[in-house]
């Protein structure tokens, strides 16, 4: 990646940063640091797809100062990456949120709840979806393996399009007890503001 695409992806978090990150509020506010069209996403593809895991460092450097903010306003404790099914885990051989969300679980100083949350059915990748597909494809598809009480949890995940995966995970999650849970991708394809 050239000299300027990493420039971009480490772009200071703009003074505006809830406005210029927020991709929806209520219940399950949700957060995406980048437009997932540009260097951002390039760097997403070659994480995800060509395995060029040396992305994720960048990546996770470009969500750090988000992911510290939204810690102080939720008083978050835990991270816990959006999980992949065992069989595509295989196939790409590591889990790209994962790889992630560790990094910024070091970065903000909280847990990391690597295996706390799991997939337990192969999917359709989402890419292929429309809208009501996503949300049809990703029902059921997740279980929690820990108790989450009482636990504000930051989840983390490549890219949030409709919001159908971060929704069901953070029902899933609720549903094991934790009080919050929020939210956060390294890019969007669309964000309420510019960055």
């Amino acid at each position: 990646m050239c000299a300027a695409c990493r420039e971009k992806i480490a772009a200071p978090l703009p003074a505006r940063w809830r406005e210029a990150c927020s991709l929806g509020d209520g219940e399950s506010p949700r957060f995406a640091r980048l437009p997932y069209d540009g260097p951002a996403g390039a760097a997403i593809r070659l994480l995800k797809f060509a395995g060029k895991k040396k992305m994720a460092p960048l990546l996770a450097a470009s969500l750090a100062p988000l992911a510290a903010e939204l810690k102080k306003t939720y008083r978050l404790g835990a991270v816990v990456p959006v999980p992949l099914h065992p069989l595509r885990r295989r196939e790409r051989r590591f889990n790209q949120a994962e790889e992630v969300g560790r990094r910024v679980a070091v970065s903000v100083g909280v847990e990391l709840c690597g295996r706390g949350l799991v997939r337990t059915r192969h999917t359709r990748p989402q890419v292929d979806l429309k809208g009501e597909e996503r949300l049809a494809n990703v029902r059921g598809a997740f279980a929690a393996r820990e108790d989450f009480s009482r636990k504000r949890i930051l989840l983390i995940d490549d890219v949030i399009t409709t919001g159908a995966t971060v929704g069901e995970c953070g029902r899933v999650l609720r549903e094991a007890g934790a009080e919050a849970v929020i939210s956060l991708a390294a890019a969007a394809p669309a964000l309420t503001v510019a960055i």
